[in-house]
């Protein structure tokens, strides 16, 4: 064969990889998109990996393929949900944000996260279903609070030791700025309490968090 087809039959495959590569991305993505959707509007008991394929197109097959079951479903669809307020600590990384900056965006981002009517229904379904199974609990803890805790230290631990933050113990003041943030607000939630939350409360929120976590309380004079 001469080498000018050899080449071309070459790229030829090297482009049909490409294209099965970005089919199989735009698949995933589908699905992850279906998965979201069906586990906040039905609970992860409720939620059907059959419904996630009717609405997402493609083949349980493809889907167990990818995510190996429910399980591994349901923590891909979550982590990739709560990414756009992780992304905010790296992105302050990349772009040198001041701290305070990063962590307000962080704030009022897991704010509109956590109590979205659909991630509050689907935290008390967790709850009820961790006690019949405590390995989903387990799973939904480490892969989502945890992960933001651990991220959220890490990024303190990088700002003390570039000399812009003073903190003795980034994980524990990475538990207390959460722990703030969600407060009264997220029992009060998860009991059926309407809150009637919007951006701007978040906003106010999250900027009233940061302020205190950096600063501290002062202190009357006596």
């Amino acid at each position: 064969m001469p080498l000018s087809i050899m080449k071309d039959s070459a790229d030829d495959a090297n482009k049909s990889d490409v294209m099965l590569t970005s089919r199989g991305v735009a698949r995933r993505e589908r699905l992850l998109d279906a998965a979201r959707d069906v586990f906040l509007e039905q609970g992860y008991a409720g939620a059907s990996v059959n419904e996630v394929v009717a609405r997402a197109g493609g083949s349980l097959a493809t889907l167990y393929k990818q995510f190996g079951n429910k399980e591994g479903l349901f923590t891909a669809a979550m982590e990739r949900h709560i990414a756009t307020a992780w992304a905010v600590l790296e992105e302050g990384r990349r772009d040198q944000q001041a701290p305070e900056q990063v962590l307000y965006e962080l704030g009022r981002r897991m704010l509109m996260l956590v109590f979205d009517a659909g991630v509050i229904r689907l935290v008390r379904g967790l709850a009820f279903e961790a006690e019949r199974a405590p390995e989903l609990g387990e799973m939904f803890l480490a892969r989502g609070p945890d992960h933001t805790r651990q991220a959220l230290a890490c990024y303190l631990r990088d700002q003390v030791e570039g000399g812009r933050l003073a903190l003795e113990e980034p994980r524990e003041a990475a538990g207390i700025f959460m722990g703030m943030l969600l407060g009264e607000w997220h029992i009060d939630a998860l009991l059926g309490r309407d809150l009637q939350l919007d951006e701007a409360k978040c906003n106010t929120r999250a900027q009233r968090c940061v302020d205190i976590f950096l600063g501290g309380v002062a202190r009357p004079q006596a």
